[in-house]
């Protein structure tokens, strides 16, 4: 047995050691040493140096509204290390603090609790200033324009009548947008359940939207077409490295300042693909919630491994797997579709995934039934039982060292590439367009 390897589970490491017929072709190597440089160091550098637009400071008068929008606490963005330069910026320039509004963009996502946004804004910042939650179902959106599907886009009432939009966020690879980050902020972030949808659903399976490439990306694009309509006016987004430690902030112009963040991020954690391998092992964190481990899986299943081949993922999600994604995973194979991944594309542009509509688990069972329909999944997990498991239609497994020898039985002789981080996964591959061709 080969040993050595290890894959992420929090802070913890899981060793782990392959067969000696085995052969590795790729094995991401993480650095372990600490930034040095405080984040809200690295916030006021880019303040004092923004790309495309002048400074806050000359963008800004006394009575100037000022809607603040961040990420909500699923996402991993210090926004209470990042929001006290901006605001300081902002009240140093002349702006009343009761003329700020900080806007957490949910999205489709579910309200945060009281103590997640004392969490994630910060103790004394959620007591003195005004704090809202987006919410996507409400009748006093605003609208600011259409998708080239024609649905009308609204956004949330304090971002539109602010005269200054900013975005805090972070820039990450992203399955349908390319990176996180960006315009993401506003669109979907503080946009109408109903223009979400109607995107998501549209132009996911799309040519063009994959993971890491916004150049000819449909997706991305629409994201970056309503941020311009909306009058998203300037961006603070911070840059991992591939242990999600932040490296870098960029500030500016939404579409500038996310392109040069993008190429900072492809210098932390991208790599250019050799060859795709018989098996594939990565860590599904940072995700930890149920739908969000399947983004992962993507890269792994469609990218790394080949068809037919094999995806053993380390997965945490103390949370469990939602029973109502479960039973629409149980109606899908109830009626035993030819092809797992031809029926899901079909059926995602209509929605018809998942009859609540619930836009996050409809993406997550589109790409479940995408991948496994290319590869053997194997999911090993302590969260997730097996029947949970099985139930997505993949195989489980408690240990790394049990998947492994099953997989073994398959393949005595494989091809395997490593990932300890696979949310952070970005294998560059030029040449690829789209994922969902079957």
């Amino acid at each position: 047995m080969q040993n050595n390897y290890f894959l992420y589970c929090g802070e913890d490491k899981q060793l782990f050691s392959l067969p000696s017929e085995w052969t590795v072709l790729e094995h991401t190597r993480i650095t372990e040493a600490a930034p040095v440089i405080p984040v809200g160091n690295l916030v006021k550098s880019a303040l004092a140096f923004p790309l495309g637009t002048p400074t806050l400071n000359e963008m800004v008068k006394k009575d100037t509204e000022v809607a603040i929008i961040v990420d909500d606490p699923a996402r991993a963005t210090p926004i209470d290390q990042m929001l006290p330069p901006v605001l300081g910026e902002l009240l140093e320039a002349g702006v009343r603090r009761e003329h700020i509004t900080i806007v957490v963009a949910l999205g489709t996502h579910r309200f945060a609790s009281k103590k997640d946004l004392a969490t994630k804004v910060g103790k004394g910042v959620l007591q003195d200033y005004r704090v809202v939650q987006h919410d996507c179902h409400a009748r006093n959106l605003v609208p600011v324009g259409k998708l080239k599907t024609g649905a009308q886009v609204a956004i949330d009432p304090f971002v539109a009548r602010a005269d200054l939009k900013i975005g805090i966020g972070s820039i990450f690879p992203h399955p349908m947008n390319g990176f996180g980050g960006g315009a993401k902020i506003l669109f979907p972030g503080v946009a109408d359940f109903k223009s979400i949808s109607e995107h998501h659903f549209h132009y996911t399976p799309e040519p063009g939207c994959v993971l890491g490439h916004t150049e000819t990306n449909p997706f991305y694009f629409e994201v970056c077409r309503m941020a311009e309509a909306a009058g998203l006016n300037f961006i603070v987004n911070c840059v991992f490295d591939a242990r999600e430690r932040v490296v870098d902030v960029v500030a500016g112009h939404f579409k500038k300042a996310h392109d040069t963040g993008i190429e900072k991020s492809k210098r932390n954690y991208a790599f250019h693909m050799k060859e795709a391998a018989d098996v594939t092992l990565i860590s599904a964190d940072p995700y930890i919630e149920g739908p969000q481990i399947m983004k992962p899986i993507i890269p792994a299943s469609l990218m790394t491994t080949k068809p037919g081949g094999a995806v053993i993922v380390l997965a945490r999600c103390p949370g469990g797997m939602p029973e109502a994604m479960l039973q629409s995973f149980d109606n899908i194979f109830e009626t035993k579709p030819e092809h797992t991944g031809r029926y899901a594309v079909n059926a995602f542009k209509t929605a018809r995934l998942m009859a609540e509509g619930a836009i996050d688990f409809n993406c997550a069972i589109f790409f479940a039934l995408v991948c496994a329909s290319r590869t053997r999944i194997t999911i090993v997990s302590k969260d997730l039982d097996k029947t949970a498991v099985n139930r997505l239609g993949f195989n489980h497994a408690t240990t790394l060292a049990a998947a492994i020898i099953k997989e073994q039985e398959q393949q005595p002789e494989a091809t395997a590439n490593i990932f300890p981080l696979g949310g952070l996964l970005l294998p560059l591959m030029p040449s690829l367009t789209r994922l969902y061709e079957f």
